[in-house]
């Protein structure tokens, strides 16, 4: 289940660079580094936390478990259009199309609030969203270039609030912190930024490692939807 999890997040991610890659490399160009972030989050019942250190290049990213060195590497060429599972500990890797995601039209864009902070050294601005359900709360910085988290998958809830996923996706902003409350005010997600380095990445930090090998992906894995079956036998 952990394993899911950590999957969904990153695919969240790719999600969005997949949806459009020319501005993605645009917004990201003279950024080149690693940033870590921590989630924390409910999702039907199941509390999880993770924290995560995600390397990017323009167009590429490779997000990895910073506890777990066990955990599959997620390798991301939105250019190519394309996602790698990379599992060190066997020397295998799994390669699949990067998925699109549904269209979304927001109805009414978050409220800016007028207050400011600084997190992991990079001034952020405060977006605020109520919702019948959720409270929304942003923190994002215009001064590392574009990050959109669109809505969950795989069952993972990493934003709920499409309003929201549209808003970072037509910005230019990069989340650093994200927070969802419950009626009861009770935090059902927080989203984090924790570090954040510049500094020159290899392009092989973005392909399978020479000598692995290639599996074919499970039926099933990447959506929640089932693969289509055969006709019962009568």
């Amino acid at each position: 289940m952990k394993t899911l999890i950590q999957y969904g997040i990153i695919l969240c991610l790719a999600i969005s660079i997949g949806i459009t890659p020319r501005l993605f490399a645009q917004k990201l160009a003279n950024f080149e580094g690693v940033v870590v972030f921590k989630k924390k989050g409910e999702t039907h019942g199941i509390v999880d936390s993770v924290t995560m250190r995600l390397y990017i290049k323009g167009d590429k990213f490779m997000a990895e478990d910073v506890k777990d060195a066990n955990q599959p590497r997620i390798i991301v060429d939105s250019k190519k259009k394309l996602i790698y599972m990379v599992t060190d500990r066997s020397h295998e890797y799994m390669q699949m199309p990067a998925p699109s995601a549904p269209p979304g039209v927001a109805s009414k864009a978050p409220t800016k609030a007028s207050d400011k902070q600084t997190i992991a050294g990079h001034p952020c601005e405060h977006w605020l969203e109520k919702g019948n359900d959720l409270e929304t709360e942003l923190w994002a910085s215009s001064d590392i270039g574009k990050l959109s988290l669109p809505s969950g998958a795989m069952g993972v809830n990493l934003i709920s609030s499409n309003n929201m996923a549209v808003f970072l996706k037509n910005s230019n902003l990069f989340p650093f912190l994200f927070i969802e409350k419950n009626k009861a005010g009770r935090e059902m997600t927080r989203l984090e930024v924790m570090t954040v380095e510049k500094k020159p990445l290899a392009e092989a930090v973005f392909e399978p490692p020479q000598g692995y090998n290639k599996m074919t992906m499970p039926t099933g894995t990447l959506s929640d939807t089932p693969a289509p079956s055969a006709k019962k036998k009568k």
